[in-house]
Order: C-alpha cells, then structure tokens, then sequence
C-alpha cells in the first residue's frame, strides 16, 4: 500500500524545512510513500525555498485539475540530499503544490486531489513525527480498512530538540477526525465529499469530515503513533492570539451546528 502524507502549510518555512527532514529519516523497511506539501499562498519565501532546493524556477502558471485552479505543481525527488545529511531513505518523493490563499480545507483537499497513494496521512507543517510512523500508520489499516487511524499527539515547546523536550502535554482530543496525526483511505475520503470548503477560517473541519466518515460505517481508533506538535509556550499565552483563534473556532463552530445539529457541538456555539 503507498501512502501519501499531506502537509497543508502557511508562512512556516523554517519550521517545514526541520518537519521534513524528520520525514526523511523514515526507517520503516520499504515503505512506499510521498509527501504532499500545499503551500496555501505563503509569503514567507516558502516558494523560493522549494525553488532553491533542485534549481528550478517555479512558473505562477495556472494549471487545471478537477476544475480547480492551482497556481503550479512541482515534483521534487532527493530532498534528502539537500536538507541535511544522514540514512534517509534513497529518492522520496515530494510534491510541492502551490495554491492561492483558500483555507485549510481548500489546501487538504487538493492535496488529496493530487496524491497518488491509497492511503492519505494528515500530518501539518509543524508535527514532527517519531521513527517508523508511516509504516505504522499503513500497518494499522492491514486488518481493516474501514479505520479512520487516529495518532497521539504530544505539544512541545522545543523547536531545536523535539522529542526529547522537557515539557511535553499530551493531546486528550476526542475527535473521530483530527487532521494532525491522521489517516484513512483515500477513497472513504472521496465518497465523503472531502472538507467541506466553506469552512475559511481556523477549526471544525476535520470534524465535519469526521461526521461523514462516521455515517458511512467507519470506525475511529487510536494508535500509539506519536507526532509532535510544536506549540511555544509564548503561544499559549498571547491573549490577542488566543482571543483571535478562539473567535474564529466559535464562528466555525455556528456552521458547524448548522449542519450537524447535533447535542454535543450546541455547548460550543
């Protein structure tokens, strides 16, 4: 089974740049897979850095697929070689996709819509992920395939040392579907529908995406795959951060309501 790993990511080059490294380091034996990076109209010069790597230029020509504008799509083999040094495993296979700024439900699913493994893994570009957690990602679905594989989760405050960081908080997310640490087959995605894209703003649509899966008979399971969640402490406790990303949560969680009226989401609205 080939996985492909999407990373929607926005104005956080340096910290892909370590996330993919991490990536590379994969020891699970042979296992086929890609790397799915859609940059959502970063400003940062996350273009110039895909760019630089193999000494191409990226043309901001405009490609169709699926009736979905995309502003280019670059194939990039021996990322290993470039990033850093090391047993990596010999010509992976990255995607680097460019889109105008649409939101993370835009970003996923044109990751999807691009991918060509069977199985899609969610991951975001500031999760760093452990040893052998693609392979373990596909083992888990080995036994059956009607699985949404959900991950752990821990928050760190160490962007230079990430798994052996002093302070770690354990994610207790409930969730059927949480877009950090992820995976289900492509094709329960597909006959889903995909993230709903009215959903512009910060939170709710792995949820949404969650609540179709569950009705078509899958299963969530968690696992003990670990990836690592950079989130600074200096981030927690910004009160106009946290005022603005909560904001944004409560009025995705009105839509939410909205289509999904169910009991438990009404306390968040």
């Amino acid at each position: 089974m080939k996985a492909s790993v999407v990373i929607p990511t926005y104005n956080r080059k340096d910290i892909l740049v370590k996330v993919l490294v991490e990536f590379l380091k994969q020891r699970g034996t042979n296992e086929n897979f890609e790397l799915v990076v859609v940059d959502d109209g970063s400003s940062d010069g996350t273009k110039d850095l895909f760019s630089k790597l193999q000494n191409i230029a990226i043309e901001e020509t405009k490609l169709r697929k699926n009736h979905r504008e995309i502003i280019n799509e670059t194939r990039i083999g021996n990322l290993n070689q470039i990033l850093s040094s090391g047993n990596y495993l010999e010509n992976p296979e990255i995607k680097y996709i460019r889109i105008e700024k649409s939101g993370r439900s835009v970003a996923r699913n044109v990751g999807v819509e691009f991918s060509e493994g069977e199985l899609i893994i969610f991951s975001d570009d500031d999760i760093f992920v452990e040893k052998n957690y693609i392979g373990k990602h596909i083992q888990a679905h080995h036994a059956d395939d009607m699985l949404v594989i959900m991950g752990r989760v821990i928050n760190i405050d160490d962007l230079n040392n990430p798994f052996s960081a002093k302070w770690k908080l354990r994610d207790i997310n409930t969730a059927f579907l949480a877009t950090g640490n992820a995976s289900v087959l492509k094709e329960y995605i597909e006959k889903a529908g995909g993230f709903d894209e009215n959903y512009k703003i910060y939170g709710w649509e792995d949820f949404d995406l969650g609540v179709h899966l569950n009705e078509m008979g899958l299963k969530s399971v968690k696992k003990p795959i670990y990836g690592y969640h950079y989130n600074p402490i200096s981030d927690c406790i910004d009160p106009v951060a946290l005022y603005n990303k909560e904001k944004e949560r409560g009025v995705t969680a009105v839509y939410f309501y909205v289509n999904h009226p169910l009991p438990w989401v009404k306390r968040f609205t």
